[in-house]
């Protein structure tokens, strides 16, 4: 009796232990799956979650703190690259701007010394010499402070300056730029002829840049 009794005893453990064992495994399957899940998170796969979010358990509410701060860490992420694009667009902005001033610099800047070494050579003496060179100077010196305000406000506003939109005499501008080349190179004849007096609406600095 008391070996039957024993053996009874020792199955009836056997199996509690069993049926315990398969209930732990059933309980702990929801985290099993937060942990591989939140083993394949890393920085190229951020956009993982973890399965199983439920308030109504503990494994479910610790899902859903995880998933929770994954969506953060992920908008964080996402702003980072915006703010990262915004940042090389506006470096590559400046980079072409800097890069197109000095070269719109490089002409005034030799037309306005041309002006002032015709002012040395004599012009002082010459009434229409004077007229010329002072007048070159004026034009040059203002197209340099056009550039050189663009630069600033591109530096302070990363944007660049608004159009000022006017009527332009574009045989008055055309006569304007050959008499600045005239004055770099006096060397080198310049003609210009014009057929007709031409008349626009737009920015009077942006066209003589262009010319």
């Amino acid at each position: 009796l008391f070996a039957v009794l024993a053996t009874a005893t020792a199955g009836a453990v056997l199996a509690v232990l069993v049926v315990g064992v398969w209930l732990v495994r059933i309980g702990l399957r929801p985290l099993i799956d937060v942990e591989r899940s939140a083993a394949r998170i890393t920085d190229d796969n951020i956009a993982e979650r973890v399965p199983g979010e439920d308030p109504t358990t503990e494994v479910g509410r610790l899902a859903g703190a995880i998933n929770s701060m994954l969506d953060r860490l992920q908008g964080a992420f996402d702003q980072r690259d915006r703010d990262l694009t915004t940042l090389q667009e506006s470096e590559a902005r400046m980079r072409r701007f800097v890069a197109d001033a000095s070269h719109e610099l490089r002409t005034p800047i030799a037309a306005t010394a041309a002006y002032a070494e015709l002012f040395e050579r004599g012009a002082k003496d010459r009434p229409q010499d004077l007229e010329r060179a002072m007048t070159g100077i004026r034009s040059e010196t203002g197209r340099m402070a056009v550039l050189v305000n663009d630069l600033l406000l591109l530096a302070r506003l990363d944007e660049g300056r608004p159009l000022d939109r006017a009527p332009v005499d574009l045989a008055d501008l055309a006569l304007e730029a050959v008499d600045s080349a005239r004055a770099v190179d006096p060397s080198h004849p310049v003609k210009l002829r014009i057929a007709e007096v031409v008349v626009v609406p737009g920015d009077r600095v942006r066209l003589r840049q262009v010319v």
